[in-house]
């Protein structure tokens, strides 16, 4: 028969999955006919886009393109052409038991990447893709706050924290600006490297809307007809602001952003002398994000009466909240020595440098992070047969954030990116990279919690009779525990037994426990 309660209404935000995946994806980029064949290839850098991704039974599905930036020597001219491919891949994020229309974040960025020349049209490119997701959805439950129909239910409730998805927004921004060349740089003649990274610098939760503050670091490596330093680079910071519209969100909620590039374009343009000295930079930038409510809840994780046996029902709920996120800058300083056989540099043009995260570990009050700088260098050669040289290195490095209540088994989210670059060639083989990194990491608890949805009457008899115990208390025991082992109270006990204000219990201190049996609780 059931027992008779009065019920909460609770909406919690269940994490149904928190999963990260490596996917292998290859396939052939073509070389278009108006352009030379490949001889050797300097330099491939890819970015990946997400396209479109839907929650499945048990996945999440993701579509999206890997775009390729291919600088290379042709065949039978020593000079340097660009090239660029799309290669579109689709890939399946496990998640146990997800289900269609439930809400899902996903993050995807390239690890590693290898090439192959198969022909002068044609190489082959292996990416090796780091994906990781979480599934999530809102839902209401109905939870016991106490017992209307006996008097002398022992009640044990815990105050839970969690963070409740209140909404998201997805919007695309358009970064634009004109960049000219200083008097001391010579006319463009050809584009043959461009990259684009992207800094959230702040974001605010406003009435209805997230603000959104940030950088796109552009840097370009072009040809000009100096036959001496044919060769030049260009580094420039533009700003941003956005507003992505949240109906919902107000002043005080957490909140998490997302920003990748989807296109970007850098043309050279005539100047009114006629020469091209202006770059023509823009990019489309997709936005996404998606605002927290926190909330506390009181809520009933046991029960038992000592007059009625009482058959709990319970449900599992997974809840997560967030803990706290930090930001630094981290600068690495490191001497490369170029691999035997290569021609000597004569000076270096361009560094692409990539951070690579391979482990992040949640302590007391901090997040460590570990991982490689990919690095490639392009430098110019003092071989007149060979004009340019590449080649990779792989530089690790290491970082701490402190974050208040940070603690081991809690999750964490890290974005490491190469906000700024410099280097220098020491000798003919030696060049020196300083490198200073804008490093943050988001850490939530996940934990699991019963939660009691109702209760029955209990056909078996009382577990204790009634009488006099004695009880030693055993590693683990609490006030509560012993009190339901014997059925009793926690004031009975206390009132027969010197106990510390705390209810605080020592192992193999001895308890008096005095029971009558059907009598309300003491």
């Amino acid at each position: 028969m059931a027992i008779e309660c009065r019920r909460d209404l609770l909406r919690l935000d269940q994490v149904v999955s928190e999963e990260t995946y490596r996917a292998l994806v290859e396939g052939d980029v073509n070389i278009p006919e108006t352009k030379a064949p490949v001889a050797r290839v300097l330099d491939i850098s890819g970015r990946a886009i997400i396209g479109s991704r839907e929650v499945i039974q048990d996945k999440v599905m993701v579509e999206g393109v890997l775009h390729y930036d291919i600088l290379y020597v042709p065949e039978g001219e020593e000079q340097v052409e660009a090239a660029e491919a799309d290669i579109g891949f689709t890939q399946y994020l496990d998640a146990p038991g997800a289900k269609p229309k439930m809400s899902a974040w996903l993050g995807v960025d390239i690890e590693h990447l290898e090439y192959e020349l198969i022909s002068g049209r044609r190489l082959n490119v292996k990416a090796v893709l780091n994906l990781s997701g979480k599934v999530s959805q809102v839902t209401e439950l109905e939870a016991v706050r106490d017992f209307d129909a006996l008097s002398d239910v022992q009640a044990l409730s815990e105050h839970v924290e969690a963070s409740i998805s209140a909404g998201a927004g997805l919007t695309q921004a358009m970064v634009r600006e004109d960049l000219e060349l200083t008097d001391a740089m010579p006319s463009i003649r050809k584009i043959l490297k461009k990259d684009i990274g992207l800094r959230i610098k702040d974001k605010k939760v406003l009435d209805n809307k997230v603000t959104v503050n940030g950088t796109a670091d552009i840097r370009l490596l072009y040809l000009c007809e100096d036959e001496d330093e044919p060769f030049h680079f260009i580094q420039h910071e533009i700003g941003f602001t956005h507003t992505i519209d949240i109906p919902g969100a107000y002043q005080g909620m957490d909140c998490t952003v997302d920003a990748e590039v989807s296109e970007f374009y850098a043309d050279p343009r005539e100047d009114i002398n006629g020469e091209f000295r202006i770059i023509d930079a823009e990019a489309i930038i997709n936005l996404e994000a998606e605002v927290f409510e926190p909330l506390g809840h009181d809520i009933l994780v046991d029960a038992y009466s000592p007059s009625v046996p009482m058959e709990l029902k319970k449900r599992k709920v997974t809840l997560s909240r967030f803990v706290g996120e930090g930001r630094d800058q981290a600068v690495v300083k490191e001497s490369i020595t170029f691999p035997a056989g290569i021609p000597k540099a004569r000076r270096i043009l361009f560094a692409d440098v990539k951070p690579v995260v391979t482990d992040e570990r949640v302590e007391a009050g901090k997040v460590i992070l570990e991982g490689v700088l990919s690095t490639r260098l392009i430098y110019q050669t003092n071989d007149p047969d060979q004009l340019l040289g590449s080649f990779s290195e792989d530089i690790p490095f290491s970082h701490t954030l402190e974050i208040e209540g940070a603690d081991s088994g809690m999750s964490c989210m890290s974005e490491v990116h190469a906000e700024n670059l410099v280097h220098a060639l020491l000798a003919q083989d030696e060049a020196e990279l300083k490198v200073v990194l804008s490093v943050g990491a988001r850490v939530t608890h996940t934990y699991d919690k019963e939660v009691i949805i109702g209760a029955d009457e209990a056909d078996q008899s009382l577990a204790q009779d009634s009488g006099i115990y004695i009880y030693f208390v055993q590693p683990g025991d609490n006030l509560w525990s012993v009190a339901k082992k014997y059925n009793t109270t926690t004031s009975a006990i206390r009132r027969f037994n010197d106990i510390d204000e705390d209810g605080r219990l020592v192992p193999g201190t001895r308890l008096i426990i005095y029971k009558k049996l059907n009598s309300p609780a003491i």
